[in-house]
């Protein structure tokens, strides 16, 4: 498959969707061979998706980064905060994972498009997972990394699949052939050592 052609497909499935957040990488989605995958997005940006992305040469990560930090330092501080991080918990692990992970390249995504501040936010209209279906059938990962005990369940459940935590598994999801890990959530517990040793980790099973 081509870009534009990616493109006009991703178009048309987001048509209905305010502000989604679909996917980050670098440059083009097709070449991710690593998706790290979410619920879903706990911030909406004011600047859309397609704001950072070119028919030419795919999602811009570095302007996208530098727009999520400027919003992020701008947002109001929550009662009885006095700071907020430059990142957020997650946000930095994923940073870590995705630098010890090069050069293959990574795609974080998240089962559902809707950003909400909580994941219990969700209407069941919300739950729609096609958008992360059409991105698991066009670029065929060859390793699925998913953090946290709400994504497992719902993975679990829309795919008829069983997942045992820490532990790499080959599955057949939707006509492709991947790999599967699934860890407690990169906003918990995660030191910046324990995120780059899961980078390389994913980096070795990429070759095997």
């Amino acid at each position: 498959m081509k870009l534009l052609e990616f493109e006009k497909n991703l178009r048309e499935k987001l048509k209905n969707y305010e502000k989604p957040r679909p996917l980050i990488c670098e440059g083009n989605p097709l070449e991710c061979e690593v998706f790290i995958v979410g619920i879903n997005a706990a911030t909406e940006m004011s600047k859309d998706f397609w704001s950072f992305w070119s028919k030419k040469n795919g999602f811009n990560k570095y302007e996208w980064f530098q727009s999520y930090i400027l919003e992020r330092k701008m947002k109001p501080l929550k009662p009885n905060k006095t700071k907020r991080n430059k990142l957020s918990p997650t946000r930095q692990r994923i940073e870590w994972i995705t630098e010890s992970i090069k050069p293959i390249k990574v795609l974080e995504t998240n089962l559902f498009v809707k950003p909400t501040t909580k994941a219990n936010e969700l209407t069941s209209k919300d739950k729609d997972s096609s958008v992360f279906e059409y991105l698991l059938e066009t670029i065929k990962p060859k390793i699925i990394f998913i953090h946290g005990n709400e994504v497992i369940q719902h993975f679990e459940k829309l795919y008829n699949i069983k997942i045992t935590k820490n532990e790499i598994i080959n599955f057949n999801i939707l006509g492709t052939k991947t790999k599967v890990l699934a860890m407690k959530h990169l906003a918990i517990g995660w030191s910046k050592q324990k995120s780059l040793e899961l980078g390389e980790l994913l980096n070795s099973e990429i070759n095997n």
